[in-house]
């Protein structure tokens, strides 16, 4: 099969393909859109590179109107400098391509605004599903436009109407890691907290006074830290001046643990020996810190693939899912010397 000069300078259609191959052009849609009949094994192949002699890509939006389906997940990203998101999205991205899924990212910059803006493009461009990491109150979530494009809210802990939802245990995982500092014997622990100023609303807050009360220990300080590596610094600086210096800092982010460990650093403040820090994420730069961090490590893969099954086959899924943490003991807390 050779194609014409004049069928390379053009666009090529997908009758183009279907009279180089041969076939008919509902072959080639069979093809290209694995189904709904089948197609012999040479056949798709001669089709296949009867389109790649032609430059041919299938049209998107088409396809879409077709097949009901774009094989495109949209996903909005809050902050792709946290490696802990940069995690799940790449393995999410995985996924949908092992599924024969595009994924199309779009970045909100935390901005309730901004995300509105990206949502309203995704269900213009026919998204298959909008996977999103909010950046609004969860009371506004019922409020997102939704348009019959499923959605799926990541780190979301309570169940919104219309919408799947996907997250770590946060209240489980974080009453864990303080019941791990009480093991020690520190007995007046700090939390670092993205979310100080929502109070019990937040599932890690709430973890945090779960295991305080349980174990009938005083609770410690809760400091605003952004989930940022300022944020954990400044938050850090901030009780090491304050008149209850703590012996033991929870960190709910590695970015703000990250944070912790240089104002520790600079203050000359021996780590396991005068202030233990256990952190909450678990990405690789929990291995690098010095010392490296005890941490309550997010199963990433899990949480994406999850998230992808909810997109392809909401019909099917639960309404909340809760994903289990793991425990990793380093230096950071006294576990290895």
């Amino acid at each position: 099969m050779e194609a014409s000069s004049t069928e390379k300078k053009r666009r090529a259609t997908r009758a183009d393909v279907a009279r180089l191959a041969g076939v008919s052009t509902a072959v080639v849609s069979y093809v290209f859109n694995n189904g709904p009949r089948p197609v012999a094994a040479d056949t798709a192949q001669q089709v296949r590179e009867a389109a790649e002699k032609l430059h041919y890509r299938p049209n998107s939006v088409a396809r879409a109107l077709s097949t009901g389906s774009s094989k495109t997940l949209g996903i909005v990203v809050p902050d792709l400098s946290n490696p802990f998101f940069s995690g799940v999205y790449s393995a999410l991205e995985t996924a949908a391509a092992r599924n024969g899924y595009s994924t199309l990212f779009m970045a909100s910059h935390q901005n309730p605004e901004k995300e509105m803006d990206r949502i309203s493009q995704l269900i213009a461009r026919e998204v298959d599903a909008i996977i999103i990491a909010s950046a609004q109150p969860t009371s506004a979530l019922a409020g997102v436009p939704r348009k019959e494009c499923p959605f799926i809210f990541m780190d979301q802990t309570q169940p919104v109407p219309g919408a799947k939802c996907v997250s770590t245990d946060f209240q489980a995982a974080v009453s864990l890691a303080v019941r791990h500092l009480l093991g020690h014997g520190y007995t007046n622990i700090a939390m670092l907290s993205g979310k100080a100023d929502d109070g019990l609303s937040d599932k890690r807050i709430q973890g945090w006074y779960q295991a305080h009360k349980e174990t009938e220990i005083p609770v410690g300080p809760v400091v605003q830290a952004h989930f940022t590596r300022q944020g954990g610094y400044d938050a850090t600086l901030a009780l090491l001046d304050s008149d209850h210096r703590p012996d033991a800092i929870f960190a709910d982010s590695d970015l703000e643990a990250i944070g912790a460990l240089r104002a520790l650093h600079e203050r000359h403040v021996r780590i396991p020996e005068d202030i233990a820090i256990v952190s909450f994420d678990g990405t690789v730069d929990s291995q690098f810190s010095w010392p490296a961090l005890t941490v309550m490590q997010q199963d990433a893969t899990a949480i994406a693939e999850r998230m992808f099954q909810a997109a392809l086959d909401p019909q099917n899924t639960p309404d909340l899912q809760l994903i289990d943490t793991t425990l990793v003991p380093r230096q950071s807390c006294g576990c290895l010397k």
